[in-house]
C-alpha cells in the first residue's frame, strides 16, 4: 500500500461535501434512501427552473440538489458541492481557526454544524447542557 500524503485532505473534503449535501437537502446524516428521495423530490420541485422563471439562482440550486442527492444516495462525488462550500460567506475570516490545517478546519466545521445547534436548543429549552 502506497503512502498518500493527501489522505486527510480527501477525507476532509468528503466529510464537508456530505455535510453540505445534507444541509442542501435538509436531511440528517442518518437519513435512509426513502428520506433522501422525499427530500430530493421536495427540494427539486421547489427549486426547479421551470417553477422559478428559469433564473440563474434556481438553476444553480437545482444542480446542487441533484449533486447532493447523488452523493448521499449513490456515493457519486460532485465538484459543484465543494465549489458551493468554498463560496459560503460564513467561513471565518477572523483568524479563529487556521483552515489550511485539517484540525483547524475540523474545529471550525464542528462549531459551525454542531455547537450552534446545541446553543440554540439550550436557549429554546432554557436548560443548561450536561457536562457528561
Amino acid at each position: 500500500m502506497k503512502h498518500d500524503p493527501d489522505f486527510m485532505e480527501k477525507i476532509t473534503r468528503d466529510i464537508e461535501a456530505r455535510k453540505a449535501a445534507g444541509r442542501i437537502l435538509n436531511v440528517s446524516e442518518s437519513a435512509d434512501v426513502n428520506e433522501l428521495k422525499k427530500a430530493y423530490r421536495k427540494a427539486a420541485t421547489k427549486y426547479h427552473p421551470d417553477h422559478n422563471s428559469n433564473t440563474l439562482e434556481a438553476n444553480k440550486r437545482f444542480v446542487l440538489i441533484k449533486c447532493a442527492y447523488e452523493l448521499l444516495a449513490f456515493d457519486k462525488p460532485c465538484e459543484k458541492i465543494l465549489e458551493e462550500i468554498n463560496s459560503w460567506p460564513d467561513v471565518p475570516e477572523d483568524g479563529k481557526y487556521r483552515l489550511e490545517n485539517p484540525w483547524g478546519h475540523f474545529l471550525w466545521w464542528r462549531e459551525k454544524f454542531f455547537e450552534s445547534d446545541e446553543k440554540n436548543e439550550k436557549r429554546k429549552s432554557g436548560k443548561a447542557g450536561s457536562c457528561v
